[in-house]
């Protein structure tokens, strides 16, 4: 409820202006196209926090794979950067930043798209946000599965 009420109070001076009717079709589709983006990023930043909770300390597979997993979901550009073979502060640093304009765009096409239909609402932009993510984390495994075949890993003898 108190989010709901400062988004109300943080879009009011902008659809008095404009004539929008609050918890309209219009003020709908201006919500999610104001806060999409950020939506997007937010959830990428929970399942990165939740990664990193597993792989903190993390000495066994139990908790390492599905975190490394989980931090490749969050941060897809990690393959990019070389970060499963070489770590380092600055390529997870890039990797963490590109990965944010990414969710931020795919949030943004997202929004873009599901409010291309007369009525819509979050709904709508979750359908859209997911179809776009499958595509995000497909790439970025197949990412990963190059790195290994380049490096001469077999993921099948594990």
């Amino acid at each position: 409820m108190f989010v709901s009420l400062r988004l109300n109070i943080a879009l009011a001076g902008r659809h008095d202006r404009d004539g929008v009717v609050p918890d309209g079709v219009v003020y709908h589709r201006l919500l999610i196209r104001t806060f999409g983006k950020y939506l997007a990023v937010a959830i990428a930043a929970m399942v990165g926090l939740f990664s990193a909770a597993l792989l903190v300390g993390s000495t066994s597979a139990i908790r390492g794979i599905p975190g490394f997993i989980l931090a490749i979901i969050a941060i897809p550009t990690l393959p990019l950067f070389g970060v499963p073979v070489m770590g380092g502060t600055v390529r997870w640093l890039l990797a963490i930043v590109s990965s944010a304009a990414l969710w931020a765009f795919v949030g943004r096409l997202a929004a873009q798209r599901s409010t291309s239909q007369t009525i819509s609402s979050w709904p709508e932009w979750r359908r859209e946000w997911t179809r776009l993510s499958i595509g995000v984390w497909v790439g970025a495994m197949f990412g990963l599965g190059v790195a290994a075949i380049a490096l001469g890993v077999n993921p099948f003898s594990i």
